[in-house]
């Protein structure tokens, strides 16, 4: 085993829900006082504009900080609507301290005592509302179909019994349980009815059925464990260990798979993005960053540069590939034609390479040709920042002779990556340039931040400006 999963906590408290979340609230109690005071439900309406601006200011902030006081932006206390009540409520009280102390000390001069306890009502019971709402949104989203995670557990053992009472009390998780594999039918009747078979048929069940995850809770088998694991990376399958803790034992492992920290997972490898929280903040920035991208290019640089490939050589203005992505599914990759029309689409480009045009040989230098990925992002069959998608025919020979090649198409190609701003970009002669790509890109995967991402695309618009060395 490579890696425990030490890092877990971090992604799970990330800081991008709480930031939405107190966005949403500053909204909410801005809003709340522009439509009170529009309707005169309140006596403060002769404020000035500025000041009523530092007034809506202060209440807002008095509730914020109630909310981070009261722990009521992390992300484990938004699961469930009990868990909404209860934390508003204490938030709640905070915040009504806070109103008090700022009305006492006359930073809200202008607002009656009535006034002050329109707005806390209206704001705890709109906060509640839109969380409450949210909630059941968000739980709507996780059952459609592209977000089920069909999986199984090898072993019958008490850990094996704990996750399946887990899976089986838990309707909000996105894993969608199937049965257990072991040696023999399980003792316990409970688990009967769950039993698809001896472990040989494992990898059958799971080709057939397209299993996302395994959970092996036997005492470790080395031998059958390797096997396990090469055969799930290459089907880009999950593959955790589930071990057979007391209490004690939990609490010293800072890894948990599950919200409430009851099942400790131990993982082959650290993957952040396999949290739907990380993967869906990924996502989310992929399509406002890359719809930007495609407004402000659409309207500036993309005639220029259509104008100038037809004017260069005769041809269409977009070149279009098919390259394997996430799990190996082909899609369509636009970028601009950057060589003359040729029927060596699959020959990788090489230094001083006769089918490059001239105006081609700019676009790859500065990497602008890659500009039209941005749709392939905004669609979702690439992502702004992770492993470069190769060509079908770089995947079949590099899946041959480097072990670990598969595992980076478990996670969304990338129109630039950390190997690229790394300094591995360009042709790939040797194998030992395609082994450096894949250390860097399972070190993204590892690794992977928002922060990360940007700073990768930092990189990026720097090394588009100082001009590639590799880029031909």
């Amino acid at each position: 085993m490579q890696n425990y999963y030490r890092s877990l906590k971090k992604f799970q408290y990330s800081t991008a829900l709480p930031i939405f979340l107190m966005i949403t609230d500053a909204f909410i109690i801005y809003s709340l006082i522009k439509v009170s005071i529009h309707y005169n439900w309140l006596t403060a309406v002769d404020y000035e504009p500025t000041i009523l601006g530092l007034v809506t200011a202060f209440l807002i902030l008095s509730w914020v900080i109630s909310g981070l006081i009261a722990s009521t932006y992390q992300v484990e206390n938004l699961g469930t609507l009990e868990k909404i009540m209860y934390y508003s409520s204490n938030t709640s009280v905070l915040y009504a301290a806070l109103l008090i102390g700022l009305k006492l000390s006359s930073i809200l001069p202008g607002f009656s005592w009535l006034d002050l306890s329109l707005i806390f009502s209206s704001t705890v019971i709109s906060v509640v509302l839109v969380r409450s709402f949210m909630l059941r949104l968000y739980r709507y989203y996780r059952k459609l179909p592209f977000n089920q995670k069909p999986c199984i557990v090898i072993g019958t053992n008490q850990s094996a019994l704990n996750l399946f009472h887990y899976f089986q009390n838990t309707p909000t998780l996105t894993q969608r349980f199937k049965g257990f594999f072991d040696h023999e039918e399980p003792f316990l009747n409970e688990l009967k009815p769950w039993y698809l078979g001896g472990l040989s048929e494992v990898q059958a069940f799971c080709l057939e059925n397209g299993i996302k995850e395994i959970y092996y809770t036997k005492p470790n088998d080395r031998s059958y464990l390797n096997d396990l694991q090469d055969f799930a990376e290459r089907h880009f399958i999950y593959l955790g260990i589930v071990p057979d803790l007391d209490s004690d034992e939990k609490r010293k492992i800072d890894a948990q798979l599950f919200d409430d920290g009851k099942i400790p997972v131990i993982s082959f490898r650290n993957t952040p993005l396999r949290l739907i929280v990380n993967a869906q903040i990924k996502r989310l920035f992929d399509i406002l960053f890359s719809g930007l991208v495609l407004i402000a290019l659409s309207i500036s640089v993309f005639p220029i540069i259509a104008l100038a490939i037809k004017i260069d050589s005769p041809g269409p203005i977009l070149f279009r590939q098919l390259r394997p992505g996430r799990n190996n599914r082909l899609f369509w990759c636009y970028k601009f034609r950057t060589m003359k029309v040729n029927n060596q689409v699959e020959v990788q480009a090489s230094k001083n390479d006769t089918r490059i045009t001239r105006f081609g040989a700019f676009l790859r230098k500065t990497s602008l040709d890659e500009l039209p990925q941005f749709f392939n992002v905004l669609i979702g069959d690439m992502s702004v920042v992770g492993p470069r998608p190769n060509m079908q025919n770089q995947l079949l020979y590099y899946s041959k002779h480097i072990p670990e090649y598969p595992i980076r198409h478990t996670i969304t190609p990338g129109i630039t990556g950390y190997a690229q701003v790394s300094g591995f970009r360009g042709e790939t002669k040797e194998l030992y340039l395609m082994r450096k790509r894949v250390e860097y890109d399972l070190e993204y995967m590892q690794n992977w931040s928002l922060s990360l991402d940007i700073k990768i695309i930092w990189l990026t618009v720097l090394n588009m400006i100082k001009g590639e060395e590799n880029a031909y």
